[in-house]
């Protein structure tokens, strides 16, 4: 008896703290409280193999609340699929290299993949081919999952989108990640180098198959896109926010390209003018067809490089007379009306939300291309970020022959009991590493300890984004 009183003592007490827990503590947006696999098993991922013992797609396939860690580093070639929701992949614990996946991450579609913490992972998939067709490739593809936090992605090479939001997916944030070099390659027919799409398909026909597919609910915050055609992102459904991002060498940054309802912050950015064609830093493009769009902006201190056409700051376009005379910047039923916000909307009244920290566009380069992206920056994204810096490169299907060239695999730490935390860890703060149940104990952070331990490794490679001049 006196141990059935402990135990409901023990979950009145715990369970409402996980609920309040963020994901891990820098989270921020409409995806921050997403648990992930918070209290369940953690699964070491033993070797790089595309499936079978030890490998990553099996982890993906078990059931449950999951944690996944790595005892490997280095590229895992072959598609993933995330069949079951509850995940957190902590590729952060990748030893020496980290993880770049030449292939596909993805949620089957039709599906309500739920609940997904994704941190410190490339995604670099190979040309299109008959399974993955150009229409279809995207590097990552979730079109119908909820609740998802994406930080500190590289992803490339997406030949239709570079990351895929469309079917209604929601509850989304996607932070401090780095879209680069989406294929464009005019010989195969690969012309549709785009960034990010979010869409709820339901606004077209007034039905869903599933109520978690709203679409919208998304969080585009600090990240870098370059050579991307557009969709920097393209966000239909609100409530949005596209806050503190950075865009080169595009052509139209945010788009909507989908019927379009709702509520949009879009604050802080910066758009760059590239080598590959003009800029248009805005197209408010809705495809509703009618006279009046149920949409509302909010703009405020966008930063726009296009040396010759508009250089400096843009809040409301409506009443900036020098970018109106530059840029046809809206169609379709947008009006001046939409955009006449006093201060920024008030996403903190839908729950599960976290308001993201907001830094000024002047400066956010500086800060930005030292914070974003998988650790260590591969081939890749040492590539993208220096011809953003330089301003040069072009649209094109970049891929380096070697994507581990300067990235070194070291062997992973002494982990005795074989828990997902090192020995000198559980240690250090007073567990047992002979006890591979510990990894669930609660730590004065609030966290299991096998979180507080792969949240103090992403936290050591991305410290400098808190140091670096955010409000």
């Amino acid at each position: 008896m006196n141990k059935i009183v402990i135990l409901i003592i023990w979950l009145g007490y715990s369970i409402p703290a996980w609920a309040q827990l963020k994901a891990f503590p820098e989270a921020q947006g409409f995806g921050a409280y997403a648990s992930g696999g918070r209290g369940g098993a953690v699964i070491k991922v033993t070797n790089l193999n595309a499936t079978g013992a030890g490998s990553l797609q099996a982890a993906m396939n078990q059931p449950g609340p999951r944690i996944i860690v790595f005892d490997v580093s280095g590229i895992i070639t072959g598609d993933i699929s995330i069949p079951h929701g509850d995940v957190t992949l902590a590729g952060q614990t990748a030893p020496g290299a980290g993880i770049t996946l030449v292939g596909h991450l993805y949620t089957p579609y039709n599906q309500d993949i739920s609940n997904i913490i994704i941190r410190h992972i490339r995604v670099r998939p190979p040309n299109p081919d008959g399974q993955w067709p150009s229409s279809q490739h995207d590097a990552i593809q979730f079109s119908t999952a909820n609740r998802i936090i994406l930080d500190h992605i590289d992803a490339s090479h997406g030949a239709d989108e570079t990351i895929d939001f469309w079917g209604g997916a929601a509850h989304i944030t996607l932070q401090y990640s780095h879209l680069s070099f989406p294929i464009y390659d005019t010989a195969n027919g690969w012309t549709h180098n785009k960034g990010i799409i979010n869409h709820r398909p339901c606004l077209d026909n007034d039905s869903c198959n599933s109520g978690s597919r709203t679409g919208g609910y998304i969080s585009i915050l600090n990240n870098v896109f370059t050579h991307a055609r557009n969709r920097t992102p393209a966000l239909s459904v609100g409530p949005a926010e596209v806050i503190n991002n950075i865009t080169y060498n595009g052509r139209e940054g945010f788009v909507h390209h989908n019927i379009v309802a709702g509520e949009f912050n879009i604050i802080a950015n910066q758009y760059i003018e590239g080598p590959s064609i003009s800029l248009l830093p805005f197209w408010f493009d809705p495809e509703n067809n009618v006279s009046q769009v149920p949409s509302d902006y909010w703009l405020h201190d966008n930063l726009v490089e296009d040396p010759g056409t508009y250089t400096g700051v843009v809040n409301n376009p409506w009443t900036d007379v020098n970018f109106t005379n530059a840029y046809n910047f809206y169609c379709c039923g947008i009006n001046a009306n939409q955009f006449n916000q006093t201060t920024a909307f008030d996403f903190t009244i839908y729950s599960g939300y976290e308001a993201p920290q907001i830094g000024p566009s002047v400066g956010l380069e500086a800060r930005l291309l030292t914070a974003i992206g998988a650790y260590p920056h591969d081939i890749v994204a040492q590539q993208s970020i220096q011809e953003l810096q330089s301003r040069t490169g072009s649209w094109r299907n970049y891929r380096p022959a070697d994507l581990m060239a300067g990235l070194t695999p070291t062997p992973a730490l002494l982990d005795s009991d074989n828990d997902g935390m090192p020995d000198y860890w559980e240690m250090l703060h007073n567990l047992n590493p002979n006890n591979g149940n510990d990894h669930t104990n609660i730590m004065p952070s609030g966290y299991t300890a096998i979180e507080a331990y792969i949240n103090e490794l992403a936290s050591g490679f991305t410290d400098v984004i808190f140091s670096n001049g955010f409000d």
